[in-house]
C-alpha cells in the first residue's frame, strides 16, 4: 500500500519550502546564507500561523496542511512575478563584499572542526529517530503529549496537565506546534522525536551569519559556531523533543536580521525577518518574556535615533513592534482571553498591588526543586563551566572580556558591535540568573553563548595558531569527559563550587570507553568507529570542492560524491551506537524503570484503531497513546466539573478569596473528590480502560491519598471490582503501575467508541 500521508507530507513540506524561499528572494534578501535563514524564518512563519488558523476551523491535519501550503507557494510565484529576477541577484556566499576571504574555502582546521561536530550530531541524532523517547526532558511530559492531542484532535485544544508541571496548559506553545506540523505531515511522531535538529543548525547558521556579517574570517566564524553547537546542553536536549534549541534558534536568527538592518545591508525586509524570528521566540517558552522584549527594545530604540524620514522610521518601528505579535502572540492572547492575564498563570504585582491576577508568584516559585536563590554564585560558577566546558571556559571568558581587540586593525571597523555582542552576551545571562528563578536549568541561557560566538569569532581571527589551539580543544571536549585529565568522579573535582549542580559530564562521542565516568569492565559503553570520522571528513573536503568547481560538470561530479558519502556517513553512524537503540520492543517504550512493565502490559489490549485511556499519578501520558499515537488519552475530572480546567478551578478559588497557592503545584482540581461524580465523567468519555500509577509527592501532595503513595483513583477502582477489572498491577504486586479495564454501567449513555 502506497504511504499517502508521507507522501502528501512531504509535498506539503516541499511546497512550503519553495514558496519561503521565492518569498525571501522576492523580498530582496541576498542568495546564500541571508536568503536561507529568511526563507527559514519564513517557513517557521508559516507552520505556526498556518495551524493557528486552521486549528480555529478544527482542520488541522494532513491535507489541510497541503492546501496551506500551496497558498503559500501561491503567493511566493505572485511575490516573483512582481519582481521578475530576482532569484539572480545579489553575491553568492553572502551580503557583505568586504569580508575577507568570502570565496576562500575555509582552512583545514575549520573542516576538521566541522566534522567533529558532523559525527556527534549523528550520533545522538540517530537514536532519536530509531528508538524510544528518552524520559529525560519536558518532551514525554508534554510537548509530544499536546501536540499528538491537537493533531488528533484538529484545533488547538487546552490539555489538562494535572500531574507535574501543571502550569504547561497555559505555556506559550510554539514549538508544539511545530511538533504538531510534523506529526501531521508524516501521520506519527518519528519526525517529531527530532524535531529541534533543524533548529540546531539554524542557531548555528545564525551565529556563525553574525560573525561573517562582521568580516570575520570564515575559518574563524566556523570554529567559534563549533564551539557553540557542541556546548554539552545544547547538543544534548537538541536530541531530545523539548522546545530550547527552538527558542535558542529563533532569538539568533533575530539577532541576526537585526544585525544586517543594523549595518544597512536589507532593510525594511531584513527588519521584518528579525520581528518574526524573535516573535517565533517568543511564543516558544515563557521565559522568553525575559530577554527578548529587551532585544526588541534595543532595536525600536535605535530606529527611533536613526537619521531616516519620519515615515519611514514610524513604519520601521510598527514593524518591529507588531510583527513578533504575529508569530509569537496567540498564546498570549489567549491566555488574556480565558483568564485576563497573558502571562498567566504568573501572577503579576506591582507595589503589592495585583496588576495580573495568577495563582503563584515569586514566592510561590521558590519552593520548586528547580529553584536555586540568586545569591548562590558558586552555583551559578558551576552551571557556567557546564555549558563551556572547563577547558574552554578561559578562551569563552577571554573573548568576552575583550581580547581580541588589542593591537588588531582588523577589528577597528566594526569593534563597537562585537562589544555590543558580548555586552548582551553577559546581560542576557544575568537576565538569567537574576529574574528567573529555576537557575538550575541552564537551558535558559544558551541563546547568550551563541551570541558570544561572535567574540569568540573575533579572537579566533587574530592568528592561525589560535585557530589551530581551539580546533584542538573542540576535538578534546567533543572526544572526552569535560572533567578530564583531572577526575573521574565529583568528589575528586577541585572547581566543584556548589553540591547543588553536578560536574561530571561524560564525552559527546565515546572514543575512549575506560576514561568515561561511567565505565564498567563488565558491559562497556560502545566507542565511536574511527572510520565515522574519516568518512565526515571526506565529506566535508567534498562539500568544499563543490562549492569551489567552476564548471558545472565538476559541479555535479562533487555534488554526486557528498551524497555519497553522507549515506555511507549515516551507514556508518548506526553501526558506531549501541545496537540496544533497535531493538523492537523498545522502539515506542524507553527502559523506563517504574512503568516498563506496565507499558508493555498495556499495549496488547489496544486494538489497532486504538482504545480510550484516562490516566491518573503519571505525567508521562504520551506513552499511553502508543505506537502510531493511535489511542485516545485523556485526564478525568475527579468532580462534578468535568470540563472544567485549571483556570476555571482558579477562578472559582477567586471568588472565594483563594487564588494563590502556597506553591507551583495547585491542587484545586482535585482537593474535593467526588467519587460518583469520577464515574459520570468516564462514562461520558467513553473511557475503555483506567492507568493509575503512584504519584510524585514533590509535585503536589494533594495527588497523594495512600500510604503507597497512589492516588484517590487507585483506592476508587479497587473498591468496585464490578466496574473496574484489574488487567495488571494487583496480581504482579506492581508498587508503581495499574492497569484497569472499565466496564460501562448498564443502561449508559456515554461517548462510544
Amino acid at each position: 500500500m502506497i504511504p499517502v500521508v508521507p507522501l502528501v507530507g512531504a509535498a506539503s513540506n516541499l511546497l512550503l519550502a519553495a514558496g519561503s524561499y521565492v518569498i525571501a528572494a522576492a523580498l530582496g534578501q541576498p542568495r546564500g546564507r541571508p536568503r536561507w535563514l529568511a526563507a527559514a524564518v519564513i517557513f517557521w512563519s508559516c507552520c505556526t500561523v498556518g495551524l493557528e488558523l486552521l486549528g480555529a476551523f478544527g482542520a488541522i491535519g494532513t491535507f489541510p496542511l497541503l492546501a496551506w501550503s500551496g497558498l503559500v507557494a501561491t503567493a511566493g510565484l505572485i511575490a516573483w512575478h512582481g519582481r521578475r529576477g530576482a532569484l539572480e541577484f545579489g553575491p553568492k556566499l553572502g551580503s557583505d563584499p568586504k569580508a575577507e576571504g568570502a570565496r576562500s574555502p575555509v582552512d583545514l582546521e575549520a573542516a576538521i572542526s566541522l566534522a567533529l561536530v558532523l559525527s556527534a550530531c549523528l550520533l545522538y541524532a540517530i537514536p532519536s529517530m530509531v528508538a524510544a523517547v528518552k524520559v529525560v526532558s519536558d518532551g514525554p511530559i508534554y510537548h509530544l503529549y499536546f501536540a499528538a492531542r491537537w493533531w488528533k484532535a484538529g484545533r488547538l485544544i487546552l490539555v489538562a496537565a494535572p500531574f507535574g508541571e501543571n502550569a504547561a496548559t497555559y505555556f506559550p506553545a510554539n514549538g508544539d506546534l511545530w511538533f504538531t506540523w510534523l506529526m501531521a505531515s508524516c501521520g506519527g511522531d518519528i519526525l517529531a522525536r527530532l524535531g529541534q535538529a533543524p533548529f540546531l543548525l539554524l542557531a548555528g547558521a545564525a551565529a556563525h551569519g553574525c560573525a561573517r556579517q562582521l568580516g570575520i574570517g570564515r575559518s574563524a566564524a566556523l570554529i567559534a559556531a563549533c564551539w557553540f553547537v557542541t556546548s554539552t546542553p545544547l547538543l544534548l536536549f537538541s536530541a531530545e523533543p523539548n522546545v530550547d534549541t527552538i527558542f535558542v534558534a529563533g532569538y539568533l536568527m533575530a539577532a541576526y536580521f537585526f544585525l544586517r538592518y543594523a549595518l544597512a545591508d536589507g532593510g525594511t525586509p531584513a527588519l521584518a525577518m528579525g520581528a518574526l524570528a524573535a516573535g517565533g521566540a517568543l511564543g516558544t517558552k515563557a521565559v522568553a518574556v525575559v530577554f527578548l522584549p529587551p532585544l526588541i527594545t534595543l532595536v525600536a530604540v535605535a530606529i527611533a535615533f536613526q537619521p531616516i524620514p519620519s515615515r519611514t522610521r514610524l513604519l520601521r518601528i510598527a514593524v518591529v513592534a507588531t510583527l513578533p505579535l504575529v508569530t509569537g502572540g496567540y498564546w498570549y492572547a489567549r491566555n488574556a482571553a480565558i483568564a485576563g492575564n497573558p502571562l498567566y498563570p504568573l501572577n503579576v504585582t506591582v507595589l503589592g498591588r495585583t496588576l495580573l491576577p495568577g495563582w503563584y508568584g515569586s514566592a510561590a516559585m521558590a519552593t520548586s526543586p528547580y529553584y536555586l536563590p540568586p545569591g548562590e554564585w558558586r552555583a551559578l560558577g558551576d552551571i557556567i563551566l557546564a555549558v563551556l566546558d572547563p577547558r574552554l571556559a578561559p578562551i569563552w571568558l577571554a573573548a568576552l572580556a575583550g581580547a581580541w581587540a588589542p593591537g588588531n586593525p582588523r577589528t577597528r571597523p566594526v569593534r563597537r558591535w562585537i562589544a555590543l555582542f558580548a555586552l548582551v552576551a553577559v546581560v542576557n545571562a544575568a537576565l538569567y540568573w537574576l529574574l528567573i528563578p529555576y537557575r538550575t536549568q541552564q537551558r535558559f541561557m544558551l541563546h547568550a553563548l551563541g551570541l558570544a560566538v561572535v567574540p569568540l569569532a573575533a579572537l579566533l581571527d587574530r592568528a592561525r595558531w589560535l585557530r589551530l589551539l581551539a580546533a584542538g580543544l573542540l576535538a578534546l571536549h567533543v572526544v572526552t569527559p569535560e572533567t578530564w585529565p583531572v577526575a573521574r568522579r565529583e568528589i575528586q573535582i577541585p572547581w566543584d563550587l556548589s553540591p547543588m549542580v553536578p560536574n561530571i559530564v561524560g564525552s559527546l562521542m565515546v572514543v575512549f570507553p575506560k576514561i568515561e565516568p561511567n565505565y564498567k569492565a563488565a558491559r562497556p559503553p560502545v566507542a565511536v568507529r574511527p572510520e565515522l570520522f574519516l568518512v565526515a571528513i571526506l565529506m566535508v573536503a567534498a562539500w568544499r570542492r563543490r562549492l569551489g568547481a567552476s564548471a558545472r560538470r565538476r559541479a555535479v561530479a562533487w555534488g554526486s560524491a557528498v551524497v555519497l558519502l553522507a549515506m555511507a556517513f549515516v551507514a556508518i553512524g548506526c553501526w558506531s551506537i549501541d545496537p540496544g537503540y533497535f531493538e523492537p520492543k523498545l522502539r515506542f517504550f524507553p527502559p523506563f524503570r517504574e512503568y516498563i512493565s506496565g507499558w508493555k502490559a498495556f499495549e496488547p489490549y489496544c486494538s489497532r484503531h486504538g482504545v480510550r485511556v484516562a490516566y491518573s499519578g503519571t505525567n508521562l501520558p504520551y506513552y499511553l497513546l502508543g505506537p502510531g499515537l493511535r489511542n485516545e488519552v485523556r485526564y478525568v475530572n475527579i468532580d462534578a466539573h468535568r470540563d472544567w480546567l485549571l483556570h476555571d478551578y482558579h477562578r472559582d478559588a477567586r471568588a472565594r478569596g483563594e487564588g494563590l497557592w502556597p506553591n507551583s503545584r495547585p491542587g484545586w482540581d482535585r482537593i474535593h473528590p467526588d467519587e460518583r461524580a469520577w464515574l459520570d465523567n468516564l462514562e461520558a468519555e467513553g473511557i475503555q480502560f483506567l492507568v493509575v500509577t503512584k504519584a510524585n509527592p514533590a509535585e503536589g501532595p494533594h495527588n497523594v491519598a495512600d500510604a503507597e503513595g497512589f492516588p484517590i483513583e487507585r483506592r476508587w477502582a479497587d473498591s468496585l471490582p464490578g466496574r473496574f477489572i484489574p488487567l495488571y498491577g494487583v496480581a504482579e504486586h506492581d508498587p508503581w503501575f495499574r492497569l484497569y479495564r472499565v466496564v460501562r454501567a448498564p443502561g449508559s449513555s456515554g461517548r462510544e467508541f
